[in-house]
């Protein structure tokens, strides 16, 4: 008899899980959740590339480097990488354009491109 009067009170003092739902432990806090959501927003937008909108002239084009060289003023020429080679059928030398423009694999790339 000793023995069960043991056992009943050992169950008796271990915290049981019975007694909380698994929901309940494990629920954050809303401040843990804002947090955990300011995080996931951060890391989405670290993810994407910068883009910049830049205009100029079309200065040359070279399909076999798969570059664009933008006269953006009179003293400054940037060659630009081509994402998309069908772009070097929009262009022709001295056409104004709009390009967008991000750094992919360390290249600045001509991402969009708009005849003006």
């Amino acid at each position: 008899m000793m023995k069960s009067t043991t056992m009943a009170l050992a169950a008796a003092l271990l915290p049981s899980t019975a007694l909380f739902p698994a929901s309940f432990a494990a629920q954050p806090t809303e401040t843990e959740q804002q947090a955990v959501v300011a995080r996931t927003e951060n890391a989405a937008l670290a993810l994407r590339p910068a883009t910049e909108t830049l205009r100029g002239v079309v200065d040359s084009i070279d399909e076999g480097s798969d570059t664009i060289r933008v006269r953006l003023s009179p003293d400054k020429i940037e060659n630009f990488r081509v994402q998309d080679g069908l772009m070097f059928n929009a262009v022709r030398y001295g056409d104004q354009v709009e390009v967008t423009v991000q750094i992919i694999a360390g290249a600045k790339t001509i991402v969009d491109l708009v005849r003006e």
